[in-house]
C-alpha cells in the first residue's frame, strides 16, 4: 500500500467511527427523552378488547326486549278474548247449576242453597193486578175463605222489588211452605196457622205485625189490599234473623235442553173449576212460547203489574190441578185442605195432559207427582203453578 492509499484509508475510518458515535449519541438521547416523559402520553394506543361484562349486558337487553314483545302479544290476545266474551255475553263457568225451585240453569252455585221466601198474596178482585207473581218459582193456589182464593208465591233466585198485596196466612199454606225451609211473609193469619208458625223454630216467621219496617202501604189502594214489600227489604230482614240458606230437593225436572215431549192427548184450553167463575182460572196454551196464558172464567186476563204500572200476563211453564179434600179444624172458620197422604192430579205441559198421582208423607215431606207406573213425573223447567181444587169440583180441557 502506498502512502496515498494509507492516507485516504485513515480518513475513511475516522469518518465511519465519527458517524457511528453520532448514531450512538442520538440513540442515547432518544432513550433519555423516552424515560423522561409520562407513560400515558407516550403509551402506544392499542384497541381495547370487549370484556365479558359487555357481552352479558347485551344479552340481557336482548332477552328483555324479546320478553316484552311476548308479554305484549299475549296480553293483547287475552284482552281481545275478554272483549269478545263480553260482547257476546258469553260466560264460561267451570260448572253449570240448576235451581232446585225452578230447575232453571244458573252460573251461581249459591242459588242451590240460597234462602227461599214464601209470600202470601191476595187474590180478591180489589187486589188485582197483583205484583211479583210472574217472577215466583212455584205458586200454590187455594181457597182461603168465602170462595176467595189466595196464593203462596215461593221465591229463591228471583228477587222482585215490588210484591203484593201481602195478606194473612192460612193453615193450608203454612203446611205447604214447611218443606221449603222458607221465611213466610204475611200480615197476620188464622189462629191455627199463627199458633203453628209463631215461636216455632221449625218455621221462619216474618209477619208484618212484628216487622213493619220491611213492608209499606201503597196509596193507590185501600186497606187491607195495600200492603207491599220488596226483596231489598226482605233480604235485609232474613239476614238480620239469620235466615240465610234453605235446603230442599224441589220437583223432578226434565233434562236440560230436552225437546218438549209430544203429548198423547192435547189440551189447548184448561179450566180449573175450583170456586166461582170470578176465581176459577183458565189457561190457553201458547205453542210459540210453550207457556200457559192465565185468565179467569169471569174477570179477564190475569196480569202482574210492575211498580211503574207496566203489566204482563201471568204465563207459567207448567200447570197442575191437584184434587184435595177439605178439613174442618177446631177454632177456625177458614177453609183448610189436606195436603198430606195422596190423591189425583192432572199435569199440563207441552200442550198436553198427564194423568198423575200426588203424594206427601207428612208436612215435612216434599210433594211428589207420579204416573200410573209409580214413576216420578219430570216437570218442565220454569214456573210451576199448582191449583188445589176441592174434591167436589172439577178440571176440564179441550
Amino acid at each position: 500500500m502506498n502512502g496515498k492509499q494509507l492516507y485516504y484509508g485513515n480518513i475513511k475510518a475516522r469518518r465511519n467511527k465519527k458517524s457511528n458515535n453520532k448514531l450512538a449519541d442520538l440513540y442515547q438521547e432518544s432513550e433519555a427523552a423516552d424515560n423522561s416523559l409520562e407513560s400515558p402520553v407516550i403509551e402506544e394506543k392499542r384497541p381495547r378488547k370487549k370484556g365479558h361484562k359487555g357481552i352479558f349486558i347485551l344479552i340481557f337487553l336482548l332477552l328483555a326486549i324479546a320478553g316484552g314483545c311476548v308479554w305484549f302479544f299475549l296480553s293483547a290476545e287475552s284482552k281481545t278474548n275478554e272483549l269478545d266474551a263480553l260482547a257476546n255475553n258469553d260466560v264460561a263457568p267451570d260448572e253449570i247449576y240448576y235451581s232446585p225451585l225452578t230447575g232453571i240453569e244458573t252460573n251461581n252455585k249459591a242459588v242451590l242453597t240460597q234462602a227461599a221466601t214464601c209470600i202470601m198474596i191476595e187474590n180478591s178482585p180489589d187486589a188485582r193486578p197483583q205484583s211479583g207473581l210472574n217472577e215466583a218459582g212455584v205458586i200454590y193456589e187455594a181457597i182461603a175463605e168465602g170462595g176467595i182464593t189466595r196464593f203462596l208465591a215461593i221465591f229463591q233466585e228471583a228477587k222482585p222489588n215490588y210484591i203484593g198485596p201481602v195478606r194473612s196466612v192460612r193453615m193450608t199454606f203454612a203446611e205447604l211452605a214447611k218443606p221449603y225451609q222458607c221465611s213466610i211473609a204475611h200480615v197476620g193469619g188464622s189462629d191455627n196457622a199463627l199458633s203453628l208458625i209463631r215461636n216455632n223454630p221449625e218455621f221462619r216467621d216474618i209477619d208484618q205485625f212484628f216487622n213493619s219496617n220491611y213492608y209499606w202501604r201503597i196509596r193507590s189502594r185501600y186497606a187491607p189490599h195495600n200492603v207491599y214489600t220488596r226483596f231489598s227489604m226482605l233480604d235485609e230482614l232474613n239476614n238480620k234473623k239469620g235466615y240465610t240458606s234453605s235446603s230442599f230437593n224441589g220437583f223432578a225436572r226434565t233434562k236440560p235442553d230436552t225437546a218438549p215431549a209430544v203429548p198423547d192427548q192435547k189440551a189447548n184450553k184448561i179450566t180449573i173449576n175450583m170456586s166461582s167463575n170470578l176465581y176459577s182460572p183458565v189457561y190457553n196454551y201458547d205453542a210459540n212460547t210453550n207457556k200457559y196464558l192465565r185468565s179467569y172464567v169471569q174477570g179477564g186476563v190475569h196480569y202482574s203489574m210492575y211498580e211503574d204500572g207496566t203489566k204482563v200476563q201471568n204465563s207459567p211453564d207448567v200447570v197442575i190441578a191437584m184434587k184435595v179434600n177439605s178439613i174442618t179444624r177446631s177454632g177456625t172458620p177458614y177453609a183448610d185442605y189436606v195436603t198430606t197422604g195422596s190423591g189425583d192430579a192432572t199435569i199440563f205441559q207441552n200442550g198436553g195432559v198427564i194423568a198423575a198421582h200426588w203424594s206427601r208423607e207428612n208436612v215435612n215431606s216434599e210433594l211428589k207427582f207420579t204416573d200410573a207406573n209409580g214413576e216420578e213425573i219430570k216437570l218442565n223447567r220454569g214456573q210451576t203453578w199448582i191449583s188445589l181444587y176441592p174434591s167436589n169440583k172439577s178440571v176440564s180441557w179441550e
